[in-house]
């Protein structure tokens, strides 16, 4: 089980951080649903590690990072729903 965790934690540092690059690099907008979707993703994967290793401020980090996401996706969602 261990490795379970471990892996979620990986991959979604891994999924974040790629994010960023892409974004930086321009390759990928931050106002895009895909870069949202990959940061809900990764940092619900990352949440889900810190409580298992019990890091509550990386939790608290990630869950609110998780939530930004969620509320961007919301939003883009109407903005395609008006046009």
């Amino acid at each position: 089980m261990e490795i379970i965790f471990q892996s979620l934690g990986w991959i979604g540092a891994f999924g974040l951080l790629s994010a960023y690059y892409l974004n930086s690099s321009k390759r990928l907008s931050a106002d895009t649903a895909t870069y949202q979707w990959i940061n809900m993703i990764c940092a619900t994967m990352l949440a889900i590690n810190a409580f298992h290793i019990g890091s509550i401020p990386f939790l608290i980090i990630n869950v609110f990072w998780a939530i930004v996401a969620v509320m961007s996706l919301v939003k883009l969602s109407k903005i395609k729903t008006v046009l």
